[in-house]
């Protein structure tokens, strides 16, 4: 299991431990509550990369948040289409 991953323009994203019991974790369903500024999509989308990495389908993996801010946030992070994440209400309303 790697201890770090890297954002966009290569740099290292430390993880602490309670994030990485998250990302790394084996249970197939995660609910993920935190407090504001806890690092909570960072740790979603790093789960997400975590999961394609080890050859699960971005097309089965569903991610949704309660805010368009980090919708919008998670998809430009994860970077792949397939992926489907969004808000509640996008959720309900499809």
């Amino acid at each position: 299991m790697k201890n770090f991953t890297y954002d966009k323009m290569g740099d290292e994203m430390i993880l602490n431990e309670e994030q990485k019991k998250v990302v790394y974790s084996n249970e197939r369903f995660l609910f993920l509550l935190a407090g504001a500024g806890s690092g909570k999509t960072r740790v979603i989308v790093e789960r997400i990369k975590y999961l394609i990495e080890n050859g699960v389908e971005p097309s089965q993996i569903l991610a949704i948040t309660f805010t368009r801010k980090a919708s919008f946030e998670m998809k430009d992070r994860v970077n792949n289409s397939l992926v489907h994440i969004h808000t509640f209400h996008q959720f309900c309303y499809q």
